[in-house]
């Protein structure tokens, strides 16, 4: 008897990861972030609450997994939208099809481009590839055959997908490739930029984009996500060098958020805890700070906070553990939550952190400013600054407002 042959779907497991490292963050309008920042973040325009983002993007991260339909997701989308109570902008046939087809778009981009980094010294081309039918854009035909090196500058605005529903892809090739196919590489393209106008919740916006390319899309999925590896050199760079290693690219605007220029003292309900003599005295520290090995922390906004007490009492510098009693009052009642982008100086590598602050008085040492940071939904770290040197807590109000007290 035959063998029976069973045809199983291979899981694009850099799509995947991609999708599952991102970070849920609310949004008015696509807008909000721009380009580069889009790779880093799991947004649906006008979407504001995480419960509902979550849903959201694990209805998302089913069809990138099991390669569903968009109209199942139409189902998921449907029960979620009943759930959730969202009244959401625009017809849902349209919302269903953008939110889907983009983020799965981007997600195969951004996985794809993982891969070609790592075939890059056997096949270092990309050849574009447009769909020639009636429903490809003038400009992106033109595109169609552009032989260029993976590391061209083109690549860095003209990565697919180029616009909305825009079903562009590359081609990875050797230089064995070429000769075979009888490609040649292109000389390298002049890039026409153009003015477009965009609304946002603000106003009218001008960007500047290439022509051809849909406002904010003119970046490469995978570089914005991927960024650079940080090799063992780097992260020692930045554990010696700790926050001063990373600079934001979301710079904050207080006044407009609507945020007083005074921040209330909150009274501690904790007291402070005994000094640590190591590392196993500090987990302990926290063990007992947090009633346990770990907790999920769940904060005003509906944002998630895990603290693992070996880990974060393994790297926390020892004379701050008088402080940690005060770790669970900062997390659960913050007087700010602030998300930003930042940048590692040495790297280049850009990640998504969330910062909660809070002042609190009544201590033997004075009033004391807590600010704790927060990435992927793990308990990164924290820093005291003394009151008498409030103004600090300025530097620490960037990125976007996610809840204030």
């Amino acid at each position: 008897m035959a063998p029976t042959l069973k045809a199983e779907p291979v899981p694009f497991r850099e799509a995947i990861d991609y999708h599952r490292g991102k970070v849920r963050l609310p949004t008015r309008a696509w807008t909000d972030l721009w380009e580069g920042m889009h790779a880093r973040a799991f947004v649906v325009a006008g979407a504001m609450k995480d419960a509902l983002l979550a849903d959201l993007q694990a209805a998302v991260g089913k069809a990138i997994e099991q390669g569903t339909t968009l109209a199942e997701f139409r189902k998921d989308f449907d029960r979620i939208v009943a759930t959730h109570g969202w009244q959401y902008k625009g017809g849902r046939d349209w919302r269903t099809r953008v939110i889907l087809d983009t983020n799965i778009r981007m997600g195969h981009s951004a996985g794809r481009w993982a891969q070609i980094q790592r075939l890059k010294s056997a096949r270092p081309f990309l050849r574009y590839i447009a769909i020639l039918d009636g429903r490809t854009r003038p400009e992106h035909r033109a595109l169609h055959g552009t032989v260029l090196p993976v590391d061209h500058p083109f690549w860095d605005t003209h990565t697919p997908p180029n616009g909305w529903y825009c079903r562009c892809t590359v081609q990875q090739l050797s230089r064995r490739d070429l000769d075979r196919w009888g490609y040649t590489e292109s000389r390298s393209p002049d890039i026409e930029w153009e003015a477009k106008g965009i609304a946002t919740p603000e106003g009218h916006r001008t960007v500047r984009v290439p022509k051809g390319i849909d406002p904010g899309f003119a970046y490469n999925p995978g570089r914005a996500a991927w960024g650079n590896q940080l090799s063992e050199q780097a992260m020692d760079g930045w554990r010696k060098s700790g926050a001063e290693a990373w600079e934001s690219l979301t710079p904050g605007d207080w006044q407009s958020a609507g945020r007083p220029k005074l921040v209330p003292l909150d009274k501690p309900k904790a007291r402070l805890g005994p000094p640590a003599a190591d590392a196993e005295a500090m987990a302990a520290a926290v063990e007992r700070a947090i009633g346990g090995a770990e907790r999920i922390f769940v904060q005003p906004d509906g944002g998630r906070v895990l603290v693992n007490a070996e880990t974060f009492g393994g790297h926390i510098a020892l004379p701050r553990a008088p402080f940690v009693p005060f770790l669970p009052e900062l997390l659960e009642d913050p007087f700010e939550v602030w998300l930003s982008f930042e940048q590692h100086k040495g790297t280049g590598k850009v990640v998504l952190r969330r910062r909660i602050l809070k002042i609190i008085d009544g201590l033997d040492r004075g009033k004391l400013v807590l600010v704790a940071e927060v990435r992927d939904g793990m308990f990164e770290g924290w820093t005291f600054v003394p009151s008498d040197r409030a103004a600090q807590i300025d530097k620490q109000r960037r990125g976007q407002l996610l809840f204030g007290r």
